[in-house]
């Protein structure tokens, strides 16, 4: 019986752990954590419109609904050529084929500076922010500015540190600062000149902080670069197929692979989400050597940006509304995405 050997338990993976037939198959899901949290609630999670159960998924629970087998263990090393994997506990697990989704990572935490990426560290993460005397959010795009709006509405006295221009200068950005004025959010619209504490700035004065996340786009986990692949800045490379370049048996999605031929399509889960029905079929038809399909990214897509509760600003390309139904669509495909996952 061949292995199906799935890093993480991502967007995609849990597709695969939910559709992937058992029958002449045999799969192990590798997680770092029992709970695999679903990042597009933490915004509602952190106003307080959901608890920490309503945005998890228990991951052996799960496993053993769908009959795969799971074991809690980061992997540290893939060896491609030999086929097997090495966790972080020295153990080896080997395979046929092997599909990485792992999400990407902000920065390396200390005393001070906290992280959501991996996101079992999520609950740590809100916990100190929420006993910060003087948290601080770090960053100019829609995480950040959705992290900022949703803390702030729950009581949190964040200071948001941003670039001038919201959104990278999108049509919506001028809406999205109207909503943190009238959160009375402290907004710093300058970049710090470094992260040491205390942050200095070229024209503002510098602020202390005891709590600092910084929500700046990915970063790429090491086990690419620790495993000698193909990357790009960290990330695997991979083809249409979801296939690494020099390595057809192995596979990623979301935000740990860049796709060659789409290299600017955005690190999210979205973006997984989407790969998902793709990556399966790939995995079992590479298994069967059957001719692999291909994905075709969207060129536009739906972002609805909670800013506190019943407040939302929806985004297509570039148009955007500040309807409140916005607030009430999130909700609704946020928790439809859960139910599948839910036992």
């Amino acid at each position: 019986m061949k292995r199906i050997l799935l890093i993480g338990a991502g967007h995609a993976h849990l597709h695969c752990i939910t559709h992937g037939p058992t029958e002449d198959v045999e799969w192990l899901v590798l997680n770092a954590s029992t709970h695999q949290y679903y990042s597009g609630m933490y915004s509602g999670l952190a106003d307080g419109t959901y608890t920490m159960d309503d945005i998890r998924v228990d991951v052996p629970a799960l496993c053993e609904a769908h009959d795969k087998s799971f074991i809690e263990e980061t992997v540290v090393k893939i060896d491609p050529v030999n086929k097997i994997v090495t966790g972080i506990s020295g153990r080896h697990y080997v395979y046929d084929v092997v599909s990485v989704n792992i999400g990407s990572f902000d920065w390396y935490e200390d005393s001070h500076r906290l992280s959501i990426k991996p996101n079992y560290r999520l609950p740590d993460t809100l916990a100190r922010l929420q006993q910060a005397k003087h948290p601080v959010l770090i960053g100019s795009g829609a995480a950040a500015v959705e992290m900022a709006a949703s803390l702030k509405a729950s009581g949190i006295p964040i200071t948001l540190i941003t670039d001038p221009e919201l959104l990278s200068g999108h049509p919506a950005a001028e809406v999205i600062a109207r909503r943190l004025k009238e959160l009375d959010v402290h907004w710093i619209q300058e970049r710090p000149l470094h992260d040491e504490l205390p942050l200095r700035f070229e024209h503002h004065r510098p602020i202390d902080s005891d709590a600092i996340i910084r929500l700046t786009g990915a970063k790429a986990p090491a086990l690419f670069k620790n495993s000698h692949l193909f990357t790009d800045n960290g990330f695997l490379l991979v083809n249409e197929h979801l296939q690494a370049l020099d390595h057809p048996s192995l596979f990623a999605a979301g935000d740990a692979a860049t796709l060659v031929a789409y290299p600017d399509i955005p690190k999210n889960g979205v973006t997984a989400v989407r790969q998902a029905p793709v990556l399966l079929a790939n995995l079992l038809r590479f298994m069967q050597d059957e001719a692999l399909r291909s994905y075709h990214p969207q060129k536009r897509y739906l972002t609805i940006l909670s800013m506190g509760p019943w407040h939302a600003v929806s985004m297509y390309g570039n148009y955007y509304t500040t309807n409140p139904f916005g607030w009430y669509l999130k909700r609704w495909i946020d928790q439809r995405f859960m139910r599948k996952y839910r036992l």
